[in-house]
């Protein structure tokens, strides 16, 4: 039997094959410096250490309801709001396993096999992974130092095609760190929504620039799907928690 065709389609996360290799020289006793993968130096905070231990004592352990326990998306929305200057409803925040499967979650309720998703190039390698798993088409949209290697509207009219369905994005964005300021955001935010697509920005990296304030994509117009994730900001990479803020009107469909 073989895989299905769509998995040949699909190029490695080589990054993870990095870290492999360099866990397997730590193994074998030598000093490794990780810069391979986007791991914070720091571990959980103490008082989500302490929640969580006091959850597995009392047997908190059963299902949750399926966009995730009530308080735990209020919490998000109030970490929006304090943090972000964003304010979000916490009804339409979804918990996730990570700001992977919301991102895969996105996709399936967005991409038709053929649709194609702009993605940056310089950008996340998984994103081009998950569009594909859809059987969508990743285009890759160039972008550059002249626009702080973050697309804009001229881009976007220039690759906008009869099949493409929406944009994804990450702000701040992995590998160049760079942000996309809330005036653009919005101008992007609205040539998108003028041809009836999906705007979907990733926000794990939200709170890891200094110097700037944050700009989220919570609130503006159109279809728009934001990311979040507990690994960056929180030190919680291994715990796999991530979050996804939606229309309304998708979330009996997610």
């Amino acid at each position: 039997m073989q895989a299905a065709r769509r998995v040949a389609q699909i190029q490695p996360f080589e990054v993870m094959e990095v870290m492999a290799r360099a866990h397997a020289l730590e193994a074998a006793g030598r000093r490794v410096v990780h810069m391979e993968i986007g791991e914070p130096d720091f571990t959980a905070p103490e008082p989500v250490v302490e929640a969580a231990a006091k959850a597995l004592r009392d047997g908190l352990t059963a299902y949750t309801p399926a966009l995730g326990i009530e308080a735990l998306r209020e919490a998000i929305a109030r970490f929006h709001r304090d943090c972000l200057g964003a304010s979000p409803a916490a009804e339409c925040i979804a918990v996730t396993a990570g700001a992977s499967g919301a991102l895969l979650l996105a996709l399936a309720l967005y991409v038709d096999p053929g649709d194609e998703i702009l993605v940056p190039d310089p950008g996340y390698p998984g994103y081009r992974h998950f569009v594909r798993a859809f059987e969508g088409v990743a285009r890759a949209l160039p972008v550059r130092a002249a626009t702080q290697f973050q697309p804009d509207c001229d881009m976007l009219e220039a690759a906008w095609g009869a099949r493409t369905r929406g944009l994804l994005l990450g702000s701040p964005s992995n590998p160049t760190g760079t942000l996309i300021a809330r005036a653009e955001l919005q101008r992007i935010a609205e040539f998108v929504a003028a041809r009836g697509g999906v705007l979907i920005v990733d926000e794990t990296y939200q709170g890891l620039v200094y110097g700037r304030t944050p700009a989220s994509a919570v609130g503006l117009p159109g279809e728009v799907v934001v990311i979040g994730s507990f690994s960056k900001y929180f030190c919680m990479t291994g715990w796999r928690l991530g979050w996804a803020i939606l229309p309304r009107q998708r979330l009996r469909e997610l």
